[in-house]
């Protein structure tokens, strides 16, 4: 193992940087995914328990189809493993999927530590890593923990400045920082990753903010609701992401990616499907789409249309997916905690599309 990590592995460029920040050692470069044909995938990986060799083979069969990443959550009320070692058994249990950290949480832990397992975990998965962090939201698990839950603007703010950071650590050289939240002093970042100069950026919201921030840094930015108050899986969540607001949230992030000298092109647009029903006859759609509402406490015509949720047929959520990729731009779905049995026939679908 420490001689899998002390090896220089062979650099694969990352799409979606600016040239000033390729570096000049890149020797191999990895194709860009944005703007594909294909409709990308990701779910949460299963969770470990101590049946290991049942959780591998649920893997493997993840592995061998046709979902794009596999991914974990940073969350200790809500989920039942820790994301750093639950991304680095991924990474080794796994040789095709990308392993998406979706998303750490930057209130939990210091960038200098995100630096190192980010980097670790690319070099022990060849290069399939994503790095995803955002501000933090759920406030009941801040104090759960008894962490100090600051405003929003605070919390964003620390989030801008760790990716300075991370940025600043993933470049090879010595590192001083000396900021408002954090203070770095002669740390150069190591492990190299196999990805140059550094993991794919996930960085998403659902406010102008943070999805300026996506426009500036990330190669995935997450079209999400707005999750301000602190809750998720509510009314609030599903009306925010009806094709209107996600229309404009994308627009803040080409603007954002336009105004920082990049592609926006070059970008993926990742949404989150809060639910995903899959039903094996047309007639069962408009049942089980009321149900879904009715869960939510939505009216059904706005769960219809929101991208929060996806219900149907494989064929008619295939036709939703593509719709949404050709009217918004949505290039990436994410089914979240999603059964992977319940959506495998969608993903296949998709990946032969």
């Amino acid at each position: 193992m420490s001689d899998a990590l002390s090896a220089q592995p062979e650099a694969r460029a990352l799409p979606g940087l600016t040239p000033a920040s390729q570096t000049t050692t890149t020797t191999t470069a990895r194709t860009s995914t944005a703007r594909t044909s294909t409709i990308r995938t990701a779910i949460y990986a299963p969770p470990i328990g101590h049946d290991v060799a049942s959780w591998r083979r649920r893997l493997a069969r993840m592995d061998a189809s046709g979902l794009t990443a596999v991914s974990v959550s940073d969350h200790f009320l809500v989920a039942r493993q820790d994301p750093v070692p639950a991304l680095g058994a991924l990474a080794m249990c796994t040789e095709r999927l990308r392993v998406m950290a979706l998303v750490l949480c930057n209130d939990y832990r210091h960038p200098v530590l995100t630096h190192k397992a980010a980097s670790t975990i690319d070099v022990l998965s060849g290069g399939r890593f994503d790095l995803g962090i955002g501000a933090g939201y759920l406030a009941a698990e801040y104090a759960a923990a008894g962490l100090p839950y600051d405003d929003a603007r605070v919390r964003v703010d620390r989030l801008e400045e760790s990716l300075a950071v991370l940025e600043a650590l993933f470049s090879g050289k010595p590192v001083d920082h000396h900021g408002t939240h954090y203070t770095v002093t002669g740390i150069t970042g190591t492990p190299a990753p196999v990805q140059r100069p550094r993991p794919p950026f996930i960085i998403g919201g659902g406010g102008r903010r943070m999805l300026t921030l996506a426009g500036r840094h990330a190669q995935i930015a997450g079209i999400h609701s707005n999750l301000r108050a602190g809750t998720a899986y509510d009314a609030a969540v599903i009306e925010d992401m009806v094709p209107e607001r996600i229309a404009r949230k994308i627009s803040w992030v080409r603007e954002a990616a336009e105004q920082s000298g990049r592609d926006p092109d070059e970008l993926d647009y990742l949404s989150i499907t809060w639910t995903c029903r899959v039903v094996d006859r047309p007639s069962q759609t408009d049942a089980a789409l009321a149900e879904v509402c009715a869960a939510y406490g939505v009216e059904v015509e706005i769960g219809r249309g929101s991208v929060g949720l996806l219900v149907g047929t494989v064929e008619q959520c295939v036709e939703q997916l593509e719709e949404r990729r050709e009217t918004l731009g949505l290039t990436y779905v994410d089914f979240g905690a999603a059964k992977f049995t319940e959506v495998e026939p969608l993903i296949t679908a998709l990946s032969e599309r």
